[in-house]
């Protein structure tokens, strides 16, 4: 008997495990391939800050990657290597935007960066301290420590008697950190998208002193000696597939691996000249993500029976959040998107402290906004 199983073994299947047993609850983790063996695990883990300019979106990255540094560097600073980052303008990041921020920041012109290194390619960008790269799968495996695991491929939930059921196992509370796998809630007022993306671990003789983004990211040489170069970016159409696998198994990825590793290659080349390279390990995952960006936080609501008991919700009605009616003790961490370990300890502080101590969820993250949008577009579509 657990007080809580955390569905999902990602960042935030992990962050939230963690916070959840430091607090005295006893949590026991599901997935069915193994701690960060899904998207959280093939991650180039880049901490970065979101320059331009001040905005709620803007904000809470912001304030969410503070936290998330100090937190992993508490935890295990042999996992984190902070160097900062260079942002190279391109078209989403142009110079103006990356110049007007209120992120402190230094401009290093193609002079200054050839004199820290002739590898580069004359270059320049604009360099922010605040930046990291973590080592995925020891962070995960570092946050789950006094928890239990269990490697189990879910289908369905079963609630009886005040309690949940998996197999020989039973908790009180569950909380689905599932990124774009197939959710085991009903939860159609919340649309995942996928998008996939592959990353390479190469050997390199190049001193790299920081990491480097443009279009894709280049780690700073890390402990292991390796250079994390990722990721690439595909979508799929959702309403086609359904994420029931790994993306190192996904059919999607047949024959795709020699064309994506060339692309990644050409476009860090561009930025830097990695000299005697070698590529060691190729990762491939899917990353969840929603339309606002911002990740899904807290109690998930019964969307049918809530608009079943309160249909003058899709006239624009105004229902407490309290009064809606919500699967029992089951919670959520989803669309974390490219920024999962910038978020994932983060959200899971935000989840725990509503869980423990009634904290309210920020308005932006919450399950209820998205429902009552949900719920409202449903009104203008009759």
């Amino acid at each position: 008997m657990y007080d809580f199983i955390i569905v999902g073994a990602g960042s935030a299947g992990c962050s939230i495990a963690h916070f959840l047993q430091r607090s005295g609850k006893r949590v026991a983790i599901v997935d069915r391939e193994g701690i960060a063996g899904g998207a959280s695990g093939v991650a180039g883990a880049f901490l970065s800050p979101l320059p331009g300019g001040k905005n709620s979106y803007n904000t809470f990255v912001n304030e969410a990657l503070n936290f998330s540094m100090n937190f992993y560097e508490e935890l295990t600073p042999d996992f984190i290597n902070k160097k900062g980052v260079l942002r190279v303008a391109n078209d989403n990041f142009s110079k103006e935007k990356l110049e007007n921020n209120e992120i402190d920041y230094n401009y290093f012109n193609a002079e200054k960066l050839q004199k820290m290194s002739n590898d580069f390619q004359g270059i320049d960008g604009y360099f922010y301290k605040d930046a990291a790269v973590i080592e995925p799968l020891s962070i995960c495996n570092k946050m789950v420590e006094g928890c239990d695991f269990y490697k189990k491929d879910l289908q369905e939930l079963v609630y009886k008697n005040s309690f949940y059921e998996i197999d020989d196992i039973k908790a009180k509370n569950i909380i689905l950190t599932q990124g774009v796998s197939k959710s085991l809630a009903y939860l159609p007022y919340i649309n995942i998208s996928a998008i996939f993306g592959l990353r390479i671990d190469v050997k390199t003789t190049t001193n790299i002193p920081f990491n480097i983004h443009k279009s894709i990211s280049i780690s700073t040489n890390k402990n292991d000696g390796t250079v994390a170069i990722g990721a690439t970016h595909e979508r799929h159409n959702s309403s086609q597939i359904e994420c029931i696998t790994t993306c190192d198994k996904c059919i999607f990825y047949v024959n795709t691996d020699k064309q994506q590793i060339d692309s990644l290659l050409t476009k860090a080349n561009e930025l830097i000249n990695l000299e005697n390279l070698e590529v060691v390990k190729t990762y491939k995952g899917a990353r969840a993500t929603i339309s606002s960006y911002f990740p899904v936080v807290g109690k998930i609501v019964d969307y049918e029976s809530s608009l079943k008991k309160y249909p003058s919700i899709k006239n624009g009605t105004k229902i407490s959040q309290d009064s809606l009616v919500y699967y029992p003790n089951l919670y959520m961490i989803n669309a974390l998107g490219s920024r999962g370990f910038v978020f994932g300890p983060y959200l899971a502080k935000i989840l725990s402290e509503y869980i423990i101590n009634e904290t309210p969820i920020p308005k932006e993250i919450s399950t209820q906004k998205l429902f009552y949008k949900a719920a409202r577009k449903e009104k203008s579509q009759l």
